[in-house]
């Protein structure tokens, strides 16, 4: 697994991540786990409200950061596939918030 500076945090397929002391902003989705030409992805949906700087809607890829402003960096370090056919997968990742970034004491 990579070093991380930051917080490493596993987020459920389709729950919420909501990384600052606010619980309901900003708030990021994890969604579409999987594994696609032998590299993990996952999909993630998420920041401020409209806008405002700090959104992202995309891919994140193991050990590819992706920098959302005002926010911070999120760094996929592994993921867990669903296992059932209704079933929902798992995003582990790094997130490393921008200096400015107030980070919730829950994460």
């Amino acid at each position: 697994m990579q070093a991380c500076n930051g917080y490493i945090t596993t987020v459920d397929e389709t729950a919420q991540f909501a990384p600052g002391k606010n619980p309901n902003e900003p708030t990021f989705v994890i969604s579409k786990v999987g594994i696609e030409n032998g590299a993990m992805y996952a999909a993630i949906v998420g920041g401020w409200d409209a806008g405002y700087p700090g959104w992202i809607k995309g891919r994140l890829l193991v050990g590819e950061p992706k920098h959302v402003p005002t926010i911070g960096t999120f760094t996929l370090l592994d993921i867990t596939t669903a296992q059932a056919v209704y079933g929902h997968g798992s995003a582990t990742f790094c997130f490393e918030p921008d200096p400015d970034f107030e980070v919730s004491s829950t994460i």
